[in-house]
């Protein structure tokens, strides 16, 4: 009977460490509060910017002023770490690993060397596919790529015309961009107040 109850009890052990590290990587869109009032995307981008650090805007006006690869880059600022929050929403997510963004993300058939983290959208955002985006941040670059959506994904930038993604398509794109997958689910960049720490 001993026997029995320890083995019961090690099943159990294990099985609560595979849940913590599963609830690690999945994240469920806590829904925005019914009297928030949408913003336009002009006015979101307005507030990221006055967010940024001021090394982030420099370099943002930087970027913009240059686009060219070429292009002389001074006194370049330190990494920021970025995450992506949810419009309208309590939702934040770090960009310390690729995140999937969709109504039940699936990751890859060949695993890659991080686990994506998984943004899960309530089913009943029918235009939100079930794997919609991919958003990471790659060194100091954010990168939004469409993961094969049935409607697409649209990046409105502070200035110029938005740019609609193909399926399978990647976009390098500025933290003052907004991300619209549709259906209400905007997604914005911010910075991280606590990126993990490097361990050596």
């Amino acid at each position: 009977m001993s026997d029995s109850r320890s083995s019961d009890a090690t099943g159990d052990a294990r099985e609560s460490v595979d849940r913590s590290d599963v609830e690690d990587t999945v994240i469920r869109l806590v829904e925005p509060s019914s009297d928030t009032a949408p913003r336009p995307v002009a006015s979101a981008v307005d507030e990221v910017l006055r967010r940024l650090p001021a090394s982030a805007r420099r370099a943002t006006r930087a970027s913009v002023e240059w686009p060219d690869d070429d292009a002389p880059v001074a006194n370049a600022p330190d990494r920021i770490e970025w995450m992506l929050v949810v419009r309208n929403s309590a939702t934040s997510v770090p960009l310390d690993r690729p995140v999937l963004v969709g109504r039940s993300p699936a990751t890859a058939r060949v695993a890659g060397p991080v686990e994506p983290r998984k943004l899960i959208v309530p089913r009943d955002r029918r235009g939100v596919s079930s794997t919609h985006a991919r958003i990471e941040q790659l060194g100091d670059s954010l990168v939004v790529t469409d993961a094969g959506s049935t409607n697409g994904l649209v990046v409105h930038w502070a200035s110029g015309p938005p740019r609609r993604l193909r399926p399978g398509e990647s976009c390098v794109v500025l933290p003052d961009a907004a991300v619209d997958l549709g259906d209400g689910i905007v997604i914005e960049f911010h910075p991280n107040p606590s990126p993990p720490e490097e361990h050596p």
